[in-house]
Parts: C-alpha cells; structure tokens; sequence
C-alpha cells in the first residue's frame, strides 16, 4: 500500500514536531505495508513468527512504532507474536479493511480542520497507523499512534477469536475520524491531575469533542446505551470515589467487561460532565477553551452542575 499524501506532500521522512497547519500533518502507513509483508511468512511458521516479526517489522520501524513497540511490548517480539498468531482467521480477514485507510483522509482533515476553527491554538500531531495485537492506541512524543486492528472491523472480518471485550470494542474503519480526534484532544488537553475525576473528565472530553467534529461517537457509542439507563446509580458510585487516585473500576477495566455492563463507563461519566458544562454556556466557543485549558477538574464538575441526571441538548 502507498502512503498517504497530504497537499503534495510526500511522506518519505517521518518528524516529532507539533505542525501548526492541519495541511503539514502526516499519515505514516509504512508499518502496515511491512507488517502484511511480514504476515504470510509468521503464519506459516508460528514457531519463528517473533523473529520473523522483529526483522521485518519490528527493525523497519517507523518512529511511532518504535515507541509503541518500547511502551507496550518493552521490545519483546515474542509477546507480540505470541497475540498476532493466536488469532490467525481475524488477521488473514482484516487485511483488505487495514488498507482501506486511505478513503478516511478527507474525514480525518475535516474534523482536524473543525477543530482548529473551534480551538484555534490547536497543534495536530503527526499519525502513525500500525497493527498493534489489540494493544490500543496513544497519543506519544512522536505521534499519534494508533493501533488499527482494534479499529478494522467490517464486511468479511471474523471476530470468532476475540474476546467479549476486544468484539465490543472493535469498531469499523470509519470509526477512524472520530478515534484520531479523540487522540489528539489528548494532546491539546490539560494534563491529569492524579484524580479519578481529571482522568475521567480528560477521556469522556476527548469524546465530547471528537463528536462535536465529527457527529459521532464512534466505538465509544456502545458506553451511552448503558450510562444513560443509568446514569444516576453511575453518579452515585462514581461520585464516592472520584476524588480517590484508584482508576480501576471506571477506565482501562477490561476485566469488567459483561454482556450487561460495558467497562470504561468513565468516559461515559466525564463526557456527560463536558456536555453538562458546554450545554449550559452561552459562549460555545469559549466554553470549549475553558474546557480544553481547565486544570482544576473539581471546579470544572461544579461549574457544569452536573448531578447525575441524563439529558439530550
């Protein structure tokens, strides 16, 4: 597969810098064409897939993947391998949905540009795309660095060997322009302040804006069926541990997943408190500035008045 280009722009170097203008930002796709080339030789021989994997994706890396590989896999190809190869009919099946990324890059420019008209001091980040084994995506020095076989879902794909919580979150490709918003408000965003409530309020604002450019919620859809059938008892529980440094039981919860109660309803907690706040204020431009410039989360809850009570603006 090629890659990307934006404006003219051949994207044959790879930098860390923040580019000012939605126009200068990369879509790195490198990692995939050598991961698919590395792919058919791994699933022939399972035994030797790590080091099939290290010398032919792995070593080729591009600088996202280098971090991610660092940050996740601590450089280990045997643990990568080992979650490539355990599920041999749901890789064979997503190659051709992984290669469609290229009919998302108008989508993704015009939710970057949404976001700078709204936000003008907005800063993007470059975007690595790569096949990370269900290990999520980030938002790094280096870029954005988004895992897309957790987002590769579609016509043909077979999801037999997944897990509850990997089907759940497995969204479509076209979930793509909402997922890489979602990344990049990360970047923009105060940081976490230790707190359950910032980390919360961080993650349910990176979907707050996310839908307010791109009109969905992607994947992330699935968290507001449940939350807003119960939002109350979801406040009250969250509310008595909200100043606590314990994440555990609101985001990054897989462990909880069930077919009733999705995990993660943290992000459902912390958007509802982003819209409260943003449904409320007169000046919608501004009341985005305050949201994305907030460092003092406890202030931020009292001023959005949430209390627990589900609303549609």
């Amino acid at each position: 597969m090629r890659r990307l280009l934006f404006v003219g722009l051949l994207l044959t170097t790879c930098c860390t810098s923040r580019p000012a203008r939605v126009e200068q930002v990369q879509l790195i796709t490198q990692d995939l064409d050598n991961f698919w080339a590395a792919y058919p030789a791994a699933l022939r021989d399972t035994a030797q897939a790590y080091r099939i994997f290290q010398e032919q994706y792995f070593a080729k890396a591009s600088p996202g993947l280098r971090d991610y590989y660092a940050r996740k896999y601590q450089n280990d190809p045997v643990q990568f391998a080992r979650r490539i190869t355990q599920r041999p009919r749901y890789y064979t099946s997503i190659r051709q949905t992984t290669l469609a990324v290229a009919a998302q890059k108008p989508q993704i420019l015009s939710a970057f540009r949404q976001l700078q008209a709204l936000y003008p001091p907005a800063r993007f980040s470059h975007i690595y795309f790569l096949v990370g084994g269900f290990a999520g995506s980030t938002a790094q020095p280096p870029g954005l660095l988004i895992g897309l076989d957790q987002t590769a879902n579609g016509p043909g794909v077979d999801t037999s060997e997944l897990t509850l919580v990997q089907r759940n979150r497995c969204g479509p490709i076209t979930d793509l322009p909402s997922l890489i918003t979602h990344e990049m408000v990360h970047n923009v965003q105060q940081r976490n302040d230790g707190m359950l409530l910032s980390a919360a309020i961080r993650e349910g604002m990176a979907d707050f804006v996310a839908e307010l450019v791109t009109g969905t919620l992607g994947n992330n859809a699935r968290l507001h069926a449940y939350g807003n059938a119960h939002a109350a008892a979801l406040w009250r529980a969250f509310r008595q541990e909200m100043r606590g440094t314990d994440t555990h039981n609101w985001l990054a919860n897989s462990a909880q997943e069930t077919t009733e109660k999705p995990c993660d309803l943290g992000y459902y907690v912390g958007y509802k408190i982003c819209q409260a706040y943003y449904t409320k204020s007169a000046d919608k431009k501004q009341a985005l500035a305050t949201m994305l410039t907030t460092h003092d989360f406890p202030a931020f809850l009292a001023r959005s008045g949430y209390a627990g009570i589900s609303r549609t603006p």
